[in-house]
């Protein structure tokens, strides 16, 4: 019988929003540095923060179909969980190092500068096996979300702000299906992407560029930032329907077939994890924001995210640190005690009598 394998082929739609998503998080560690120096950088890096991570992590919930197949934990553990816990401790000493520290400490319960992204992934992909099995999935995910911070002891550590404030977005993802983004993808959602635009910048601007950013930060409770109201939680669900308006503008105007950025797509794990010690090196050596007086310095940022972002998804770069961000280390190091167990396997099994 003749079997034929079909692979199913990957969306290019997904890899395009995917690579533009982690170039505006580039971006924005890089503009967030200036962003005092003028109104509209802070409104526009304000902006962005509604956008780059929602967006986001809405896709990566959506790619995180199957958490009930056999060896989900153990391959999320191994992609995931190694990554960051070596990250962690590069990091720590690397700023150690960076910012000529006195004293090198560690905590793996709060993650360095963007590696909340990667402790919280994990998180959020074991509390699915919890929140699928409620009735109302994703109603709990936004009750949750607005409900954390009312909790002011809930904070930086163990990133659980951030993880039960993003959660909703990975949910909403995870329970997209693939004919929702086919939605996105007409021509007249761009028109509407515009109005959107158009409506929350406006209304986003009414409100002081600081306490906008205090919102978006989602790494302190309400009244750390200065808000005892019983109703403040309402002003985070103002907040995610903010974002969700210019996710749907974002994701209407992303290529649908391939581009010359496509396959880069495929990358977004070495560029996101490798970035930010890179942007604060610059600016330590290379950047200094003092000397921000022209249009041509602020021009220079997007150049520098670019940059970076080709020299990161680059082949040298990903084969060289392959090991360590897709968690290969971990088959490597196994590698002796697997082959050390395969062969007394084969010692222990008795010989095949040949039949007579």
């Amino acid at each position: 019988m003749l079997t034929i394998s079909i692979v199913k082929a990957r969306d290019p739609f997904f890899d395009n929003a995917r690579f533009i998503l982690v170039f505006l998080v580039v971006f924005g560690h890089f503009i967030v540095q200036v962003k005092h120096h003028h109104w509209f950088i802070f409104e526009l890096n304000n902006f962005l923060s509604l956008l780059r991570m929602p967006a986001l992590i809405v896709i990566t919930g959506f790619l995180s179909k199957g958490f009930n197949r056999p060896g989900y934990i153990e391959k999320t553990a191994k992609t995931i969980l190694v990554p960051y816990l070596l990250f962690q401790v590069i990091f720590a000493y690397y700023y150690y190092l960076l910012y000529d520290k006195s004293i090198f400490t560690y905590d793996f319960f709060q993650p360095q500068f963007t590696l909340w992204f990667i402790f919280s992934l994990f998180m959020w992909k074991m509390l699915l096996f919890i929140f699928s099995n409620l009735k109302h999935p994703l109603l709990f995910a936004f009750i949750f979300g607005i409900g954390i911070g009312y909790i002011e002891g809930a904070g930086h550590y163990f990133n659980i702000q951030r993880t039960f404030t993003y959660f909703p977005f990975f949910m909403l993802g995870f329970y997209l299906k693939k004919e929702h983004f086919e939605i996105v993808k007409k021509k007249s959602s761009k028109l509407l992407g515009i109005v959107f635009i158009v409506v929350v910048w406006f209304i986003v601007s009414q409100f002081p560029p600081a306490e906008v950013q205090s919102w978006l930060g989602a790494n302190r409770s309400y009244i750390a930032n200065g808000h005892e109201e019983w109703y403040i939680g309402l002003k985070r669900a103002m907040f995610y329907s903010f974002s969700l308006l210019v996710g749907f503008a974002f994701l209407s105007f992303v290529p649908t077939k391939k581009t010359f950025f496509t396959n880069l797509g495929r990358k977004t794990a070495y560029i996101y994890i490798l970035h930010g010690a890179i942007v604060r090196t610059l600016y330590v050596y290379v950047i200094n924001p003092e000397e921000f007086t022209t249009i041509w310095h602020y021009l220079q940022l997007p150049m520098y995210a670019i940059l970076l972002v080709l020299i990161l998804s680059s082949k040298p770069v990903t084969v060289l640190m392959k090991p360590l961000i897709e968690g290969k280390i971990v088959d490597y190091c196994a590698f002796p005690f697997k082959w050390l167990s395969n062969k007394r396997k084969v010692e222990q099994e008795p010989p095949i009598q040949k039949s007579a």
